[in-house]
């Protein structure tokens, strides 16, 4: 079976949380394919450089898409299309996928809403897939008010590699407290801020906060792969999420994670993570304090981590996407 990858959250520049966990299943499921996938990437998008995949140029924005991938997908003889959005072209007579991360304009406190344009076109693009993934329990859960057939949703939480070097003990982590993503409103920063603001007046010595995204900080994965491995502690204090890949990433990385309390972060962290609500400033403060000063806390956070994470393998990804693909191709 030959499958087409749609490359288009890769035309959004550097890559932030759905581009990262895409070419992290990318690449695992490119190790163990039969026949080589192709990739159907953006003109002036970068090349992710994955072994075994075969890059196919494709064309920028959204109208020239939807006429222009029907005809690649037979010039490349695919059997089905593997979206990573949620955006088919809904020409496409080839099986597809679509995948959505997130549906925050139907919750009222998201801090975020689409157009009408922009739902109808996702709503449109989940009704003509023959599959929907979603990464979590949260975010299929709001995908089937879209949906009339809901046999057609599929669970499939996003993987991490392990990192390269062991996890740093607790002890010996003297960096910054890290807080990933962009600078939406859903990311909560300014809460953050006034919160780390009022642990300082109890505790002068807490760590400095470094915000790493886009617009002004914006790191490649070398990059954030150092500042995982020095800082303190993370802490992701977002209002919304549909998965939280930085979560994942902390626990990968034996860190102790600091996290607001939304239904996808328990569901990838479990008690792995120190859960507070996004919401309360003070909250948040104590969290900080706590998650920096107490080391029976930081070691147990620490070990947990890697474990939970193990549970998100990028294989397990890989192997899921193929069990999919087999099974609308039919």
């Amino acid at each position: 079976m030959k499958v087409a990858f749609d490359g288009a959250p890769l035309d959004d520049g550097p890559a932030l949380g759905v581009a990262t966990s895409f070419l992290t299943g990318l690449r695992a499921f490119a190790a163990t394919a039969e026949r080589p996938p192709v990739l159907l990437l953006p003109r002036g998008a970068r090349d992710p450089v994955i072994p075994g995949v075969e890059v196919v140029a494709a064309p920028r924005g959204a109208l020239r898409r939807q006429l222009a991938l029907p005809r690649l997908l037979r010039a490349v003889r695919a059997d089905v299309l593997h979206s990573p959005v949620a955006a088919l072209p809904l020409l496409v007579r080839r099986p597809a996928i679509a995948t959505v991360h997130d549906l925050p304009w139907l919750a009222a406190d998201s801090g975020e809403d689409r157009t009408r344009w922009q739902r109808l076109a996702v709503a449109l693009s989940l009704r003509a897939a023959r599959a929907v993934l979603a990464p979590s329990q949260f975010t299929l859960a709001a995908a089937q008010t879209l949906l009339r057939d809901v046999t057609r949703l599929h669970l499939v939480p996003h993987g991490v590699a392990p990192p390269a070097l062991p996890p740093v003990d607790p002890m010996d982590r003297h960096g910054p407290l890290l807080a990933l993503g962009d600078d939406r409103p859903r990311k909560n920063r300014t809460r953050v801020r006034a919160a780390l603001a009022i642990a300082r007046n109890s505790d002068a010595g807490l760590p400095d906060l470094c915000f790493a995204g886009p617009p002004l900080n914006h790191v490649d994965e070398d990059a954030k792969a150092r500042l995982l491995r020095g800082c303190r502690a993370l802490v992701q204090c977002s209002l919304f999420e549909g998965f939280g890949l930085p979560v994942l990433e902390g626990l990968a990385h034996g860190i102790p994670v600091l996290c607001a309390d939304l239904p996808p972060h328990r569901e990838i962290a479990g008690d792995a993570a120190l859960f507070v609500d996004p919401r309360d400033v003070a909250a948040i403060a104590a969290g900080i304090a706590r998650i920096c000063t107490d080391a029976a806390l930081r070691a147990r956070l620490a070990a947990a981590g890697p474990v939970r994470a193990a549970a998100f393998r990028p294989e397990h990804v890989a192997a899921a996407w193929r069990r999919i693909h087999a099974a609308i191709a039919r």
